[in-house]
């Protein structure tokens, strides 16, 4: 077949090439949240926290510091989630241990107890996963506990050291919007209404000084 013969295909075989490498890398992803899940429901953290993005650990470097430091009124000014996340740290570690916690001692806890601090839930699945960077990034919508779809809450898949990794924490924008209604009320201060709505979904006592800064 002569080369000019050849122009009119070509397009349509680079076509099918870039398609088939998107599916092989979908095929990866959704390995990798498998056996993410396996690990964690059998609460092997050691295992899953492998299948972790470094961009959730690096989401807990900036949460420690505020958890460790800040008064209600430092609180009330953090977005939603990361109040939450505030608040849950201080009420599974004390003063003591949050002095020398690290992002991977945190997950690692959460991951063996099968949670995650400030309500990231494990995702029972996840639906089309579409590549948005092409070898580097791709995001999916998940099925929540009691197995409901959500398909406004994307989690982040990313490729990192030639594998493909989860990050729970990107769903936090998504779920701000519905933490805050429960946050709003003129008579207290959110970091309060916080406390409230973490006893209610945590179903355990969670006291007023967790509002306090830590010494």
């Amino acid at each position: 077949m002569s080369p000019r013969l050849l122009l009119p295909v070509l397009p349509l075989l680079l076509l099918c090439a870039c398609e088939e490498s998107r599916n092989q890398q979908r095929a990866g992803i959704r390995k990798s949240f498998q056996d993410f899940s396996k690990a964690f429901f059998g609460r092997d953290g050691k295992s899953a926290i492998n299948h972790l993005s470094k961009n959730t650990f690096l989401y807990y470097d900036r949460i420690i510091p505020l958890a460790r430091y800040q008064d209600d009124a430092g609180l009330s000014n953090l977005p939603p989630v990361d109040l939450l996340a505030c608040l849950s740290l201080r009420h599974r570690y004390s003063a003591r241990e949050l002095r020398s916690i690290n992002s991977r001692k945190i997950v690692l806890d959460a991951l063996d107890r099968m949670t995650f601090p400030a309500g990231a839930p494990h995702f029972l699945g996840i639906g089309d996963i579409r590549i948005t960077i092409p070898g580097k990034q791709a995001i999916a919508p998940v099925l929540l506990a009691p197995g409901e779809w959500h398909q406004d809450i994307k989690v982040s898949f990313v490729k990192e050291n030639g594998e493909w990794k989860i990050d729970p924490t990107s769903i936090f924008p998504a779920m701000a919007g519905r933490i805050e209604p429960h946050l709003l009320d003129p008579t207290v201060s959110r970091a309060e209404k916080a406390l409230y709505y973490l006893e209610i979904h945590e179903n355990e006592h969670i006291g007023r000084a967790l509002l306090s800064p830590r010494p």
